[in-house]
């Protein structure tokens, strides 16, 4: 099995030079920003705009965590991988080896998930020098952010995989889970929104917005267990779309 990872992630060359490009960006950010908190320039920034009655501080910090999610959200597009395969015709290959359709299909799954513990490993790394040498960001929050994160990035690329085995095209298999998400999310606020635009009062989908970042920062448990139960789930559920296929994963 792990020769099939090492040539899956030989397949997802052309993502690992794009996902060097994004740390090395994120390393840069992360300098300049412990540049200028050695210095003084956020602090005297903030200081001069703050006397004009601009916080200038959630702003700076927004612009910090977008940077520093890149690596998560940019951790391969694991639905290559099916491409690579169909064009070379691995799954032949592949149920010719010696190796089970439960470890052809966990493999999928195990480099993925790889990709996605690199870019929490530089976020929380970078975090920590960030939090180190400027009070823009609380150090703890962005780790339950990064790991809250990151099973939600395990979810999307868990129902990629299934949807690839389940004869999903990869065109379209990327941008299913996003749909899906979106759709769930508009349906349980469906009521909110439509009184929203009714009233032209927003506070009531603030609220949601509000509620929904808290938890991001303060429950990681909960994506935690929601990515772990997906990821189960998906798996046997490519095991079986696989198996329907005669075997060749």
């Amino acid at each position: 099995m792990k020769g099939l990872i090492v040539k899956d992630i030989f397949c997802l060359k052309k993502q690992i030079v794009t996902f060097a490009f994004i740390i090395s960006g994120v390393v840069a950010v992360a300098v300049m920003f412990a540049l200028s908190g050695q210095f003084g320039n956020l602090s005297t920034a903030a200081s001069e705009l703050a006397k004009d009655g601009f916080d200038i501080v959630p702003v700076i910090k927004t612009a910090v965590m977008f940077f520093m999610v890149l690596p998560l959200v940019c951790t391969g597009n694991i639905a290559d991988l099916f491409v690579c395969d169909k064009d070379a015709s691995f799954y032949k290959v592949g149920a010719s080896l010696p190796i089970s359709l439960h470890k052809r299909v966990l493999s999928k799954f195990l480099t993925a998930f790889v990709f996605i513990a690199l870019g929490l490993a530089v976020d929380v790394l970078m975090s920590a020098v960030i939090a180190g040498v400027s009070d823009i960001i609380v150090y703890s929050k962005c780790v339950s952010t990064f790991i809250s994160l990151t099973a939600c990035m395990m979810v999307f690329v868990s129902v990629v995989i299934m949807l690839n085995y389940a004869g999903v095209p990869a065109m379209y298999s990327s941008f299913a889970p996003v749909v899906i998400a979106a759709a769930a999310l508009i349906a349980l606020n469906a009521k909110r929104m439509i009184t929203a635009f009714k009233n032209d009062d927003f506070s009531s989908m603030s609220r949601v917005v509000k509620s929904i970042i808290a938890s991001v920062e303060t429950k990681p448990f909960l994506f935690i267990a929601a990515a772990v139960c997906t990821a189960v789930i998906c798996y046997f559920a490519s095991v079986y779309f696989a198996g329907r296929k005669r075997g060749v994963a």
